[in-house]
């Protein structure tokens, strides 16, 4: 499940789902935490017919149908609410937003965020901003939610810190941080390059991130760009040499060396704590699966989690990649009889 996934389901479906009275949707609500998605889909479906206009059934019919890989759905649903929203209207635009995210229609979530006008929305349309490139306006609003507690106001000065640095290449940093947040990652990587190296240059958290812009450039492929933000890492974070040496091991990955790359995971094997270390295999097995499913099969021996149930999905093993899953609705999407 991805953050924004997660931020809609909580800002959406599970506090407003637990207020309404319906036997319907409590059942829905039951059947999601049991991991059971096509029930708790079949009992949304039945109650929307019922409450075609009640916001609380709509939010979680719409969340179920994020789950199930139906975002365009999930958007029709909260836009068929908007007429009869009210004062809740905030609420359904936020979430439209975060939907046109996870789709990346970044003019969509422009709109439905200053229709919404929460600190969140506000944060996302200053984040598009700085993705087109308007830093002025996107330093406008950052400094208008830098007052904000908790993570809008925290996020919000972070982006300041970058923009006002008199470093002309740290302004860039914030373009691609935005950009990876909005989820538009291939592009964010590929500007990334320079901005992050002058930052390391600068910076007493560089090698940090030298190694978290690496693991990104290597997410998406980018095994050039993985290579070189880590060749300039001076001396690899405290407790980090594990991690760079697994990312190196996922660069081997990217660029068709499977034999190498399960080599240099099983270098790591003694040093990196065992959830980091499931976690790169995990990874190096999602990024291969498609185009070398002998190496990919060999990664996941033995490995357990929902990182590795995707990639025995994307092998076609069904069955394994449900008995590997821990979370029980992402379980439930592997079961035999699974539909949607």
């Amino acid at each position: 499940m991805s953050v924004l996934t997660f931020m809609l389901l909580g800002c959406a479906a599970v506090s407003g789902l637990l207020a309404d009275p319906s036997k319907q949707v409590a059942e829905a609500e039951s059947k999601l935490k049991a991991g059971d998605l096509v029930g708790a889909a079949l009992v949304y479906d039945e109650a929307l017919k019922k409450s075609a206009t009640n916001i609380d059934v709509v939010s979680g019919a719409a969340y179920v149908k994020l789950l199930q890989g139906n975002p365009a759905a999930a958007d029709t649903l909260l836009a068929s609410v908007e007429a009869t929203a009210a004062d809740r209207l905030p609420e359904i635009k936020l979430r439209r937003a975060l939907v046109a995210v996870e789709t990346g229609d970044l003019d969509a979530v422009r709109t439905h965020a200053t229709a919404a006008g929460t600190p969140v929305a506000r944060l996302l349309v200053a984040e598009v901003s700085l993705a087109d490139g308007d830093r002025p306006a996107a330093k406008t609003a950052f400094e208008a939610l830098g007052s904000e507690p908790g993570a809008v106001g925290t996020t919000a000065k972070a982006y300041l810190d970058l923009l006002n640095d008199a470093n002309p290449l740290l302004p860039g940093l914030a373009e691609v941080q935005a950009l990876w947040a909005l989820g538009q990652r291939p592009i964010a990587v590929r500007a990334s390059e320079d901005p992050v190296k002058a930052y390391a240059s600068a910076r007493e958290d560089g090698a940090e991130q030298l190694l978290l812009w690496a693991g990104r450039a290597a997410s998406v492929g980018e095994a050039d760009i993985a290579t070189s933000l880590l060749d300039a890492i001076p001396v690899a974070p405290e407790g980090q040499v594990w991690r760079v040496q697994a990312t190196r091991s996922l660069v081997l990955c990217v660029s068709g060396d499977g034999a190498g790359c399960l080599a240099g995971m099983e270098r790591i094997s003694t040093i990196a704590p065992a959830d980091g270390y499931a976690d790169a295999r995990a990874t190096a097995a999602l990024l291969i699966a498609e185009r070398d499913a002998e190496t990919a099969r060999k990664l996941l021996e033995g490995q357990s989690g929902d990182a590795s149930a995707r990639a025995w999905a994307l092998l076609g093993d069904m069955q394994t990649a449900g008995t590997v899953a821990m979370d029980p609705v992402f379980k439930a999407q592997f079961a035999p009889d699974a539909g949607g």
